[in-house]
């Protein structure tokens, strides 16, 4: 018995021995206390303030990281995007009455409307921070979205939001890497991904990810953050920008337009859609005389035109270069109570909502009318056109022309072009001397220990993030929201499916040469 005893206790011993050992061979977790966070995620960029001596070694080390520095940059950040901005982690162009929250919601029924969601979809949201943009689709569409992040501190959040509105049957939210993700190929109807997929080392592999889990015929809508084509790479002045927007906003690699586009293309998406959408009433700016004339850039794709139907101004406005149409002209239509104007990609006979009736109701209104075609297209989404020519004709006093405002005017602090108070207050909050207040109380707190080490290194970086955005859309390199909407192959299923309706695919809004189809006007007051 008691040797029994005794071999017990040395296979107990033999067992704790074990596991001590066992144990001193994992690798302990980092500590991820605040100051660990922030700590870990300014260690990957220069210690320099104005960041232009970041070497290719560097950014090298952050694209082998690419999650790690995203995880922990919205560790801190997220907060302070949603206290200090929205829960709808995006910038956005601002009609000249929208407020912040009213344009961040047209921006998400606009992409919603161009891809052709509908009722019934699956949709993945790629890079769904809190899920704002995900929600205000679900509802708008009333299709199901499937948003993923890499933070779990984010999933948790849009969870906990979400059931808050009741949608947590519609909304659901998964921790992934979006170049793994979890899902099983031709998963998906739809997918979009709105200013997340700039964490991506390389594009086309985030873009290769998405095409698989798309169903054939599915369309991909995307937003990205790129350097525009007047970004200069051998410009010092260019070079720092592009550095204090990677270090702001937890970017290991940005890209320029080009790129993208070649990233969309190469991985077989049939894009049918590119455009800056940041500039998307940038034609106001020029009709007031203080714009260099350049309106939004929209490029349409494989499409026939007659031109013995135009006039000669007509076209004059358009310029081949290679296989892209360029128009000098925003993307107003269907999003505007405006009627269409004949014009060639679009000439269409159509009923639009009254301007009385536009102006009615601060709540936003969706009109449905009837267009038949006239154009010679085997498809053919409906696109942007040129304003009606009387709506903003150049004899228009330039007083009567409503301001242009910047997608960047509420992050230089810019209150005068505030439309409520609400957003006053948040573009007051980013000027120059309640920053600096801020900064000198937070500095103080932390140094008596009443506020998290690493809070104000934090703040700091959050200053390259609002502060580098002003700088690159003032020099015109860089765009937050550079859209392309493609298709993935497959167009004799999506035929059979849009003949069906609901589910699978992804619609596009098309139509088809002599036929009518029931159009989707988006309208609200002022606009």
């Amino acid at each position: 018995m008691a040797s029994g005893r005794q071999s017990s206790r040395e296979v107990e011993t033999e067992a704790e021995a074990e596991t001590d050992k066992t144990l001193a061979n994992i690798e302990p977790e980092p500590d991820k206390t605040f100051a660990n966070i922030v700590s870990a995620y300014t260690s990957r960029f220069g210690q320099n303030d104005d960041q232009t001596t970041v070497t290719e070694e560097q950014r090298t080390k952050r694209q082998t990281a690419a999650a790690e520095l995203a995880d922990s940059y919205y560790d801190f950040a997220s907060t302070a995007y949603e206290n200090g901005w929205s829960t709808h982690f995006h910038y956005t162009p601002f009609a000249p009455h929208d407020t912040i929250q009213s344009a961040l919601a047209f921006y998400e029924h606009r992409l919603a409307l161009l891809m052709g969601l509908r009722p019934g979809m699956k949709v993945l949201d790629v890079g769904c921070g809190i899920g704002g943009p995900a929600r205000e689709i679900a509802k708008f569409v009333g299709c199901e979205v499937v948003g993923v992040t890499i933070n779990q501190a984010q999933v948790d959040r849009a969870i906990y939001l979400t059931a808050l509105e009741g949608l947590s049957g519609k909304c659901t939210f998964v921790k992934a890497d979006f170049l793994n993700l979890p899902f099983a190929p031709s998963s998906f109807d739809a997918a979009y991904a709105i200013e997340a997929t700039v964490h991506s080392p390389s594009l086309q592999k985030v873009y290769t990810n998405i095409w698989r889990v798309l169903k054939p015929g599915a369309v991909f809508g995307l937003s990205e953050w790129v350097m525009t084509e007047k970004f200069d790479p051998l410009d010092p002045k260019h070079i720092g920008i592009r550095n204090r927007l990677e270090r702001g906003n937890g970017l290991c690699n940005l890209h320029t337009s080009e790129q993208a586009r070649a990233a969309m293309i190469g991985t077989g998406f049939d894009v049918f859609h590119d455009e800056d959408y940041a500039q998307h009433f940038a034609w106001l700016s020029a009709k007031r005389g203080n714009g260099d004339g350049n309106g939004t850039d929209i490029r349409l794709y494989n499409h026939n035109h007659n031109h013995d139907h135009t006039s000669q101004n007509e076209q004059h406005q358009l310029q081949q270069h290679h296989h892209h149409i360029y128009l000098d002209s925003p993307v107003l239509v269907p999003f505007l109570a405006d009627p269409i104007p004949a014009h060639p990609v679009h000439q269409a006979t159509t009923t639009s909502p009254s301007s009385s009736q536009s102006q009615s109701s601060p709540a936003t209104k969706r009109t449905t009318t009837n267009a038949s075609t006239s154009y010679s297209s085997s498809s053919l989404n409906l696109r942007p056109a040129p304003p009606s020519s009387t709506s903003t004709s150049n004899s228009t006093p330039s007083r009567l022309i409503p301001p242009h405002r910047n997608w960047w005017w509420p992050l230089e602090g810019n209150t005068a072009q505030a439309t409520t108070w609400t957003d006053y207050f948040t573009a007051w909050k980013m000027s120059k001397w309640p920053r600096r207040i801020c900064y000198a109380v937070l500095w103080t707190l932390e140094r008596l220990g009443v506020a998290d080490r690493g809070t104000c290194a934090a703040m700091t970086t959050l200053a390259y993030c609002v502060d580098s955005a002003v700088e690159g859309g003032r020099e015109g390199i860089f765009t937050p929201c550079w859209w392309f909407i493609g298709r993935k192959g497959g167009e004799e299923n999506r035929e059979g499916e849009e003949e069906g309706g609901g589910g699978g695919g992804g619609g596009g809004g098309e139509l088809k040469e002599g036929s009518e189809q029931n159009i989707l006007y988006y309208t609200s007051m002022d606009r």
